[in-house]
């Protein structure tokens, strides 16, 4: 069934990804920023190894990130053109910059081919047909889970996104209010809000104004210490100042990890030091540790790929308490039927909605209720 309404082509950046590969060129990344991560993800699990990045930062050249050196421009075309004759780049920046880049590079004088790839999956795995195959029985529970029509509209537009490159697919499911839907998430007075994930406070600073300052209690975990110190800055900027800020990482058991902090909103724990990424130790715990069954009713988490983790740490919460739950299911490629399943199984009595916040790839929450 969940295979009838997904179709099997071609991804859009095949044809282009097919001919860097098979020019035999060195392949240089544009941009040493957070999206670069991304981008050289794709670019291995595709099969091409950059051999260097360029920034127009002066600041970042002879430095290394992601393993690789970081060059300028003048060197990096006087170094490839004269040892191997030619080279790609790829910009690895958001469309806020792509412009400038292109246009600067033609300025150059710039011969040689210049990409611009949308269609990598966050988590740097590959999202094929084969895999929907593979799992398709998994995909098929989690369609039929779900509450309303247009959650299955929203899961099967995802999937076929995914595949095929097309971004018109998320562009047709695009809603507002994340974390917030009107028609899924109802607030009352006596709300206790978890915040896993809280970044820069945004969600945060929305429940207060949803609720109209009348909650029961809001707790933030954020372990990025640059994040956290944005959080307490915007938490007195809007005077709300009984918020409990907790430093933990969130996982499915007491130990220490590693936070690797160098992607900013997108810092994330690993279980081991990852080359190119600054970062440190870190102490992580479970929900209900943290909790010591106090009572929670809406738990929202955008949390790099640890959702799962965290879920099975809060599984006595869940089943004591039934909060409303937000997740991200975008950071894994198997998140979209692994979270829900998860879910279900911590508590049947949930109702399922998913829903979609942008043009890309990112911010497709599951909701349960």
């Amino acid at each position: 069934m969940i295979l009838d309404l997904i179709s099997e082509v071609p991804h859009s950046d095949a044809a282009s990804l097919n001919a860097i590969r098979d020019s035999g060129l060195p392949v240089v990344q544009w941009g040493a920023g957070e999206l670069s991560w991304y981008i050289w993800n794709y670019l291995t699990q595709n099969g091409i190894f950059p051999v260097a990045l360029c920034d127009s930062n002066p600041d970042r050249h002879g430095s290394t990130y992601l393993g690789l050196p970081v060059l300028s421009y003048v060197d990096m075309k006087e170094q490839l053109t004269r040892e191997k004759g030619g080279y790609h780049i790829v910009v690895s920046t958001g469309p806020k910059y792509k412009e400038e880049i292109f246009s600067f590079l033609e300025r150059s004088g710039e011969k040689n081919r210049v990409w611009y790839f949308r269609g990598y999956e966050v988590c740097g795995e590959k999202f094929s047909y084969s895999y929907l195959r593979e799992y398709a029985n998994s995909f098929e529970e989690v369609y039929f889970s779900l509450a309303d029509e247009y959650s299955k509209k929203v899961f099967v537009n995802v999937l076929n996104a995914k595949i095929s490159g097309n971004f018109d697919y998320y562009r047709t499911i695009q809603t507002t209010c994340e974390y917030f839907d009107d028609d899924i998430i109802q607030l009352g007075s006596e709300e206790v809000y978890m915040d896993i994930g809280s970044f820069g406070g945004n969600a945060i600073i929305e429940f207060a104004r949803r609720t109209q300052g009348e909650y029961a209690g809001i707790i933030a975990v954020e372990p990025d210490k640059r994040n956290r110190q944005v959080l307490q800055e915007r938490l007195t900027k809007n005077r709300l100042y009984g918020v409990e800020v907790i430093e933990y990482g969130v996982w499915n058991k007491r130990e220490v990890l590693y936070f690797h902090n160098g992607r900013e909103g997108g810092s994330r724990i690993s279980e081991e030091a990852t080359t190119g990424f600054g970062g440190y130790s870190l102490d992580v715990d479970t929900v209900d540790n943290l909790l010591l069954g106090r009572r929670v009713s809406y738990i929202s988490m955008d949390i790099e790929g640890a959702e799962r983790r965290a879920l099975l740490g809060a599984g006595g919460t869940i089943r004591r308490w039934k909060p409303k739950l937000a997740v991200s299911v975008y950071h894994r490629r198997e998140d979209l039927f692994d979270i829900p399943i998860l879910v279900l199984s911590l508590n049947p009595a949930y109702r399922l909605y998913l829903r979609h916040y942008t043009d890309n790839q990112t911010e497709t929450v599951l909701y349960a209720i």
